[in-house]
């Protein structure tokens, strides 16, 4: 028994504490690393900071969350100049709250313990009290100091509403905050706090609001892996260089354990040698054709991750040179899943520019100059296109105009293109369709097919293609 009560199971050496996945040596039990067991925050943030694919998972797909971030614009707006300007006012705002950074924290705690909070430092007059629900009266606040993302590492303790005739019955009404250095707790009441949990829990010893971190789903096989990976670094260290084998001819037992004893060769490297007589021979006597491929059982593995999560598995492992279309592919995939991240935010995300709106007053006095009403998310695309991508883009779009303008006047195709294109006059061929010729067809005799080629004077040159053979009656 070890000195967490857990018998370890395949020991290479004395394990004193920890579990499964955070000491290698412990081989796959202990609470926490064996299959079935309690997730603790504690064994996610190793995870998170020890583990390579956990880390992807969790650091890196929330920096791809934000990296490229959004704009906003208001719904039904077509004035594209106030548009710009509100959401210029907006950006300034969360900018000054560095919302960037603290949205991608946010997201880091979340994904990885299945919920987070983002605390709103109000300004308001009279006293200021964060454990206070927020004044709706005289006191109401004048403006927003500042924003700041908090994870479960940082939050031991929420009270949640106790009264079942309360609608917020179960939810939390009060967050206990440890900072860093401080031994006070800070307490804040729920009304100063967005919560974000965008994936519900579904086990019963964790409340809805918990949420679920996305590393839960594939705990198991993210241990599986930390145990294959040590088994292949032990596999190298042990028997890489092959095994020792001496000789001793015609020794006794008692002369070969004196030898050993003496440590004349325990510890050997690429400098040690060997001097011997002729009686005395060594070899060294590797492994090869007798180890396992570790690919065998890795790449099952991060099979399974790659599902659990929905990177694909060559975002997973990194995108390798060589193949462009299936890099294309599975970029495009990865940023679906990085497009429904960014949808399940945006409900938390207005709830704080709904905030900014309200306290909005750049002067310093006066009301909001941010206007009520709705609006919508822009997210920027993560995909950059190459300079070749884009010229087959625009190519292709030419040719499918040059179709439609078989059936199109000019200036319906300007207006398809850009509404705020003026139309061509008559004389400019405004209201011509690209397809015809521009000659009546009883000028020429039915049942011929003529090329019509205008030239530099303002002429056209026709030539019969074919002639129809007449029908016999």
């Amino acid at each position: 028994m070890s000195a967490t009560g857990f018998k370890k199971i395949g020991l290479a050496d004395v394990a004193t504490s920890g579990t499964g996945l955070l000491i290698p040596r412990s081989g796959t039990g202990g609470a926490g690393g064996e299959y079935g067991a309690d997730i603790t925050d504690d064994l996610r943030t190793f995870a998170i900071t020890r583990e390579p694919v956990a880390h992807r998972a969790v650091f890196t797909v929330a920096h791809d969350i934000f990296d490229n971030w959004f704009e906003v614009a208001p719904e039904g707006e077509e004035d594209q100049e106030r548009s710009k300007e509100f959401d210029k006012k907006v950006q300034t705002e969360l900018t000054r709250l560095k919302a960037k950074q603290e949205f991608t924290l946010m997201s880091i705690f979340e994904r990885a313990y299945g919920w987070s909070i983002l605390v709103l430092g109000y300004e308001q007059r009279g006293k200021f009290d964060l454990s206070e629900e927020v004044p709706l009266a005289s006191l109401k606040p004048t403006g927003l100091r500042e924003i700041k993302a908090y994870g479960p590492p940082q939050i031991p303790k929420v009270v949640t509403v106790k009264d079942k005739n309360d609608p917020r019955y179960g939810l939390p009404l009060m967050y206990h905050i440890k900072q860093p250095g401080i031994a006070a707790y800070l307490h804040v009441h729920y009304t100063r706090v967005i919560h974000f949990a965008t994936r519900r829990s579904y086990q019963t010893n964790r409340e809805e609001w918990q949420g679920l971190g996305v590393l839960d789903p594939v705990w198991d096989d993210i241990v599986t892996l930390r145990n294959i990976r040590w088994g292949m670094g032990q596999a190298m260290f042990r028997w890489g260089s092959g095994i020792p084998d001496i000789t001793f001819t015609g020794a006794e037992q008692e002369e070969i354990d004196d030898y050993i004893e003496s440590g004349a060769f325990s510890n050997i490297s690429a400098r040690t040698y060997f001097a011997h007589n002729e009686d005395q021979m060594i070899e060294f006597k590797g492994v090869a054709g007798k180890a396992l491929d570790p690919m065998n059982y890795y790449l099952p593995i991060m099979e399974n991750i790659s599902c659990g999560t929905g990177i694909p598995l060559a975002v997973l492992r990194g995108v390798q040179a060589g193949a462009l279309t299936g890099s294309e592919v599975n970029q495009q995939e990865y940023y679906g899943v990085v497009s429904d991240c960014q949808s399940a935010y945006e409900s938390g995300i207005r709830q704080l520019i709904n905030v900014i709106r309200k306290v909005y007053v750049p002067n310093g006095e006066g009301q909001s100059q941010l206007r009520e009403g709705e609006f919508e998310f822009k997210w920027q695309s993560g995909i950059e296109l190459t300079e070749e991508k884009k010229t087959q883009i625009e190519l292709m779009e030419a040719q499918i105009w040059q179709i439609k303008g078989q059936f199109m006047t000019r200036n319906e195709i300007r207006k398809a293109i850009d509404p705020d294109l003026p139309d061509l006059t008559d004389e400019q061929g405004g209201n011509e369709i690209l397809g015809k010729s521009g000659f009546p067809e009883d000028k020429f005799e039915k049942g011929e097919t003529f090329h019509v080629n205008p030239l530099k004077d303002g002429s056209s040159a026709v030539t019969t293609l074919q002639r129809k053979p007449k029908r016999k009656r």
